[in-house]
């Protein structure tokens, strides 16, 4: 086992990736005003460029990513995602319109993808597991940290930008906003380097006495597993698999529901808008593409990708399938999904609400990255290590963190767009970021002790499909919609929280589901043929 020193040195380093992470990802929060200045946006189009252009790229490219996690080494793994995503990060500063923009984002959500699901199953390899809730909290601090920055960085290149430049003599003839996607995503291409060249790949599964081999082709398993969400290769490859050609025709009829279902839906929503506020993307044949569009035709095609991928789970490999096709995981993966729809739907527009509000500067940045970073960092540890505590006392100890954290968050939620003094709306924000982060790390631990060490890969990309399709997906386009259709971006704001009941809901079901599922998690996998 790695040293104490070293272990701790590798988690730093990855809660900074992980800080870059969101650093690059949310840059669109301090930005997003001066957006909606310089190419004439919409909140819902905001929503689409920080979630939807991002979301659907980050699930769909996960789960065949998650396969370099569970078999090759995944320092490399992380080392190559993220000098891409940086890169595309620094691209972004040269986008001139908003469709330039969206395939700069595309690429920063396909090289993130590869980030998580590989650090995920790297830390299970250098921290015992009593110690999983507490790493992986720490790890996931790096989400605030991130978002924090991006705040406090982006407003401080602004604000030196717009004091220092004009249109006349900026570099390049850059503004304010283009030069803070540079200062963003070059330095990342930097700790790409320092990721391949001083972190050692641990034996998989040797920590908990599984040692595991890791898979003999794994970029063919990774093609393996784009061809099982994308047709025509999928229907064929269920035909081989089940020698049944219903497989196939039920696939079809899957895709042509989804289809039907995302033109119902872009109907439907796209008649709420009065025709002044319907979000132009483009034009083909002089009919109008609009946000609703993009964003539910993306949606259809990721819900589609994601349920053909578990039907060849199921088929081609039925021990993972068993472990993670139950009430107890789909429980927590929905619960972390919901909550990271309130989380989302609220990051892109806080500092445009207290812009419009309070009347606040770039200079706000400042202080709201800070609450974010130390409210968020500190509540996400906090979450692990109360977590951790509880779970040695009993085995719900882990859902009743969750627990604590979903009720806590929808009272503050309300009480913060509640106020009218900006003080109060800083103070309500900061217990609210520190509140609600809490349900991570947790369920993340506990989502890893429902798999074994080969699955932790594939089970947290599974994990992630929650977060990014219902929380990053859903979340920041259905606020900034509900904006643009009330015209109250503080009523959208507050009405993230119409989740709750499922939260909650889920979070029971997990404390009844998961205790047992853990126990018995050797015992289910022999059962589903695994030789262990």
């Amino acid at each position: 086992m790695a040293g104490s020193a070293y272990r701790i040195y590798v988690l730093v380093l990855l809660m900074v990736i992980y800080a870059f992470n969101f650093l690059d990802r949310q840059v669109v929060t301090i930005i997003a005003p001066y957006l909606k200045e310089d190419m004439g946006v919409s909140d819902a189009q905001i929503g689409l460029l920080f979630g939807t252009a991002f979301a659907l790229f980050y699930a769909v490219f996960g789960l065949p990513l998650a396969k370099l996690a569970d078999g090759w080494n995944r320092v490399r793994t992380i080392s190559i995602g993220l000098g891409f995503w940086s890169a595309m990060t620094a691209a972004s500063g040269l986008a001139s319109n908003f469709g330039q923009l969206g395939a700069a984002r595309i690429g920063v959500g396909i090289g993130e993808a590869s980030a998580s699901p590989a650090a995920y199953s790297l830390l299970q390899d250098y921290f015992p597991k009593s110690m999983r809730a507490t790493v992986l909290a720490l790890y996931s601090a790096g989400i605030y940290l991130g978002s924090g920055a991006s705040l406090v960085f982006g407003g401080v290149v602004i604000e030196y930008w717009a004091t220092h430049y004009t249109a006349g003599n900026a570099p390049f003839g850059l503004t304010g906003w283009q030069a803070t996607y540079f200062a963003f995503g070059l330095p990342g291409i930097l700790l790409a380097f320092l990721m391949w060249f001083t972190v050692r790949e641990p034996v998989r599964g040797a920590i908990d006495g599984i040692p595991t081999p890791g898979i003999a082709r794994p970029f063919h398993a990774v093609m393996t597993e784009f061809a099982a969400m994308l047709p025509p290769w999928n229907w064929r490859g269920y035909a081989r698999m089940t020698g049944a050609r219903q497989t196939t025709s039920a696939n079809v009829l899957l895709l042509t529901a989804v289809i039907i279902g995302a033109v119902a839906v872009v109907l439907i929503t796209d008649g709420l808008l009065r025709p002044e506020k319907r979000a132009v993307v483009g034009a083909i044949g002089g009919f109008n593409i609009t946000t609703n569009m993009v964003q539910w035709g993306a949606i259809g095609i990721g819900v589609y990708c994601v349920g053909s991928w578990l039907q060849t789970i199921r088929l081609r490999d039925p021990a993972c399938f068993a472990l993670v096709a139950n009430p107890g995981f789909i429980a927590l993966t929905v619960t972390g999904g919901l909550m990271s729809y309130i989380s989302y739907g609220l990051s892109p527009f806080i500092f445009l609400y207290a812009k419009t509000q309070f009347g606040v500067g770039a200079e706000a940045g400042l202080t709201l990255g800070a609450i974010l970073a130390i409210g968020g960092g500190l509540g996400a540890t906090f979450g692990g290590i109360l977590g951790d505590w509880l779970r040695q006392r009993t085995p719900k100890g882990r859902m009743i963190v969750m627990l604590i954290a979903a009720i806590g968050s929808a009272i503050t939620i309300i009480a913060s767009y509640s106020v009218s003094s900006l003080t109060s709306f800083y103070v309500l924000t900061a217990a609210n970021v520190f509140i609600h982060i809490m349900w991570l790390g947790p369920c993340a631990a506990s989502i890893q002790d429902l798999v074994l060490p080969r699955m932790r890969g594939t089970s947290t990309a599974a994990f992630f499909l929650g977060t990014t399709i219902l929380g990053l997906g859903l979340g920041p386009y259905i606020v900034g919609l509900s904006s643009d259709v009330s015209g109250d971006l503080r009523l959208a704001l507050m009405g993230s929280i119409i989740v709750m009941p499922i939260i909650l809901g889920c979070i029971l079901l997990a404390m009844r589901r998961v205790p047992d599922l853990e126990r018995t998690v050797l015992d289910r996998a022999r059962a589903a043929g695994e030789p262990i």
